[in-house]
């Protein structure tokens, strides 16, 4: 990729970030706190669709075989019900621990993936 692409990239992308730190900025300078989201719920929707995003990703040969679509459901179920179990119990869970399970959980899925879904090797 030519530097001048990159940098327009670069560019674009700075700019997605500051709107959309912006449009969150103004959301909680408008929005009374008692009509705001449930902030945990929506951390965890974000945190599943990166987790889930990369194995995705990952695995885009596996795609075409029903058993891969099988395994990566049981574990999008049991990754929902542990979080959402502990969502009721705590509350709320910080940011970091979010990080610290995102990295412990794509290694451990994309193990189960590579074991359960045919023996394919993951592309990243």
């Amino acid at each position: 990729m030519s530097i001048l692409k990159r940098t327009r990239d670069l560019i674009i992308e700075a700019v997605i970030a500051v709107i959309l730190v912006t449009a969150f900025i103004v959301y909680l300078l408008l929005v009374p706190k008692d009509n705001r989201l449930n902030l945990g719920w929506v951390a965890l929707a974000v945190n599943t669709a990166i987790v889930f995003g990369f194995l995705i990703s990952w695995f885009r040969q596996a795609w075409k075989t029903a058993r891969y679509w099988v395994v990566l459901g049981m574990l999008l179920l049991c990754h929902s019900a542990a979080y959402i179990d502990a969502l009721h119990r705590v509350g709320h869970l910080p940011l970091i621990f979010y990080l610290l399970m995102n990295s412990a959980e794509l290694a451990l899925f994309s193990r189960i993936l590579w074991k359960y879904s045919g023996g394919r090797q993951p592309s990243a």
